[in-house]
């Protein structure tokens, strides 16, 4: 499972993509087109086969290198994150203010943070995570990243103000996910054993819920 995958790839990274399709008003199949779609339909193995030589290329293309990281991902194995990381970072470098990839990017980092109780890879993480939402602060998926990040992580990584700066954010644009979003903290916050925290955040959670359509 991939940092996005969570969710299904977004429809602007659809749009992007597709739209690579068109050439003079026709339709004309490529072999990044076609390995999106067999991405789309999980049949990684040939995805894969397609979009290794197009990230290899010189120089790469930062899109194959974006979708083999997910397809690494999702085929999985000890060192899909290693490989997902490398490319990511390929991706990101060739085009650095691209929201989409620098968000993928900062879910691996950390994934693997988690994994290595890596301190520089959070820390790695915490700020591609907060460029993708400077480029977008739209990507809810990537404040609720953030947001996630700084209510577990430990200290001086950790963050409950910034936690909750996140969970407004969301609130704005979205009062249903706002919700789910101060319901998130308030469990972790619960968990670790910050009361105070969590009922606040619990009490966010419920005032936007009355406000919600039945």
């Amino acid at each position: 499972m991939t940092w996005a995958g969570a969710k299904e790839v977004g429809p602007f990274a659809v749009l992007v993509f597709t739209g690579l399709c068109f050439f003079s008003g026709g339709l004309r199949a490529t072999p990044l087109s076609d390995a999106v779609s067999l991405f789309k339909q999980k049949r990684y193995g040939e995805a894969k086969a397609l979009l290794e030589p197009l990230a290899a290329a010189q120089p790469p293309n930062p899109s194959a290198c974006y979708y083999l990281a997910l397809t690494v991902q999702e085929i999985g194995g000890p060192k899909a994150l290693d490989s997902a990381l490398a490319l990511l970072g390929t991706a990101t470098r060739l085009e650095p203010d691209n929201e989409v990839y620098l968000a993928e990017y900062a879910g691996v980092c950390l994934l693997l943070a988690g994994r290595d109780s890596s301190f520089s890879m959070a820390l790695e993480g915490r700020n591609a995570m907060s460029r993708a939402i400077e480029q977008n602060p739209a990507d809810l998926d990537a404040r609720e990243g953030l947001m996630t990040f700084y209510a577990q992580a430990p200290w001086p990584l950790g963050d409950a103000d910034k936690a909750f700066e996140q969970a407004r954010a969301i609130a704005g644009r979205d009062a249903r996910r706002g919700a789910a979003a101060y319901r998130t903290i308030a469990a972790i916050f619960q968990k670790d054993g910050r009361g105070g925290l969590a009922e606040s955040a619990g009490k966010e959670a419920q005032n936007l819920a009355r406000g919600l359509p039945r």
